[in-house]
């Protein structure tokens, strides 16, 4: 008498198949495999290069080994980049990689430190393209100071920071500004980054004075008590 497979067998055996099956078409067959790479958002060609050789992609791997989350994991250790967004397509074969990259506010400078880029989050970083020009120079003892200083710089009207050359900063409340103004080099002692209107004011009347023609500092620390020399 022959004894007939049972219901529970057959669907076990058959779902080891499926599982198997697919198993091996996810992780070893040629049908599943990585056709294209799609960089966006990189600053520059160097930069998608850099990306590329970084996470080892290659067109021809198997799609399944491409874990979106790992690959952000790798790319949030290049500083310059603020987020990253991670997909593969299982139709297409293409892997889409969008990185935002953090925005420089300035190039910064700490004692005895090569300079490098900084965002205004204050996050220091080294952008793999050129930098934007116009950017401030500042100098300064802390990320904290520094920011202080980019603060002052971008509350001030453009006819007026594009005199300035760099701004240095020891503390974020002793903040100095050196520039060319009416022709003249001079050092600005800010101070804090109160009363920005009142200081240009000032900074303007002072320099309209004939008898301050030779000045090559002025103090406005005090607004309503300027120094000049």
């Amino acid at each position: 008498m022959k004894v007939k497979p049972q219901p529970t067998l057959i669907a076990a055996a058959t779902a080891l198949l499926i599982f198997g099956g697919g198993s091996y078409l996810l992780g070893w067959s040629n049908l599943l495999t990585v056709r294209s790479i799609e960089i966006t958002g990189a600053p520059s060609e160097q930069a998608k290069e850099l990306i590329v050789r970084s996470l080892d992609l290659q067109t021809g791997a198997k799609l399944a080994r491409i874990d979106p989350r790992s690959i952000s994991a790798r790319l949030a250790t290049n500083n310059w980049i603020q987020t990253s967004q991670v997909s593969r397509n299982w139709l297409n074969g293409k892997v889409e990689i969008t990185v935002i990259p953090r925005t420089p506010v300035a190039l910064y400078t700490e004692p005895g430190q090569p300079q490098v880029a900084l965002d205004a989050s204050g996050k220091t970083f080294d952008l793999p393209a050129n930098l934007p020009d116009g950017l401030p120079k500042v100098t300064a003892t802390s990320v904290a100071s520094g920011l202080a200083a980019i603060k002052v710089f971008t509350e001030l009207p453009t006819e007026f920071s594009a005199n300035i050359d760099r701004l240095s900063a020891a503390r974020p409340s002793n903040l100095l500004i050196y520039g060319v103004f009416s022709g003249r080099d001079l050092r600005i002692i800010w101070g804090d980054g109160s009363d920005t209107d009142l200081k240009i004011k000032v900074i303007t009347a002072l320099l309209d004075q004939p008898e301050n023609k030779s000045i090559r500092m002025i103090d406005v620390t005090a607004p309503h008590a300027p120094v000049v020399k």
